[in-house]
């Protein structure tokens, strides 16, 4: 299949061209699903660490990951949500787990280091959101983040995160009040 048609496919028609057990068309559908969320996954890396060595390491780890959901049988990966719901959680747990490797190895390490969002990894577009969210949780943060940055609604979220969506919802309340008292907004 041309990348053109291919790039006018939806995640789940790329994922099942993926599950096809057709060698090529799975090759040309994954090609096509790492070209269009490898900048999403180098994203979502920088905000938990500002160490572009790391996002590229953690790119990689995070495709070889989906990858192996895609066996040769042609059974494999069903979405019930976004693929951006799977890709957030693989990459920022490998993230947190390549940062806590290297704070280790640099006999420095932290018991649970808040690295969300540090304002200078913030795409400059989101500068002045970064700086207003310096005094939220790291959950809260990471849930405002994921809500209007990435535009995830409250299901997505919930499974990106595995917490009830009760449980986004009350985050998400709490910090957007907290944004508004923070900035004055009425």
């Amino acid at each position: 299949m041309s990348n053109r048609r291919l790039d006018k496919l939806s995640d789940a028609e790329l994922v099942a061209l993926c599950n096809s057990g057709r060698r090529q068309d799975a090759v040309d559908a994954f090609d096509s699903i790492y070209r269009r969320h490898r900048d999403y996954v180098t994203r979502v890396s920088l905000r938990f660490c500002s160490d572009r060595e790391i996002a590229a390491d953690v790119l990689q780890e995070t495709f070889i990951y989906l990858l192996r959901k895609f066996p040769p049988s042609g059974d494999g990966l069903v979405l019930t949500a976004k693929l951006r719901s799977l890709l957030y959680p693989v990459a920022r747990n490998l993230t947190l787990t390549a940062v806590k490797k290297r704070q280790r190895s640099e006999h420095t390490a932290d018991d649970e280091p808040d690295h969300l969002p540090d304002p200078r990894t913030i795409d400059p577009e989101y500068e002045n959101l970064a700086k207003a969210m310096t005094g939220l949780s790291s959950r809260h943060r990471e849930v405002l983040l994921l809500r209007f940055v990435d535009g995830m609604r409250m299901n997505e979220i919930a499974e990106a995160l595995d917490i009830p969506t009760g449980t986004v919802k009350s985050r998400l309340h709490f910090a957007v009040g907290a944004l508004r008292n923070k900035l004055d907004i009425t």
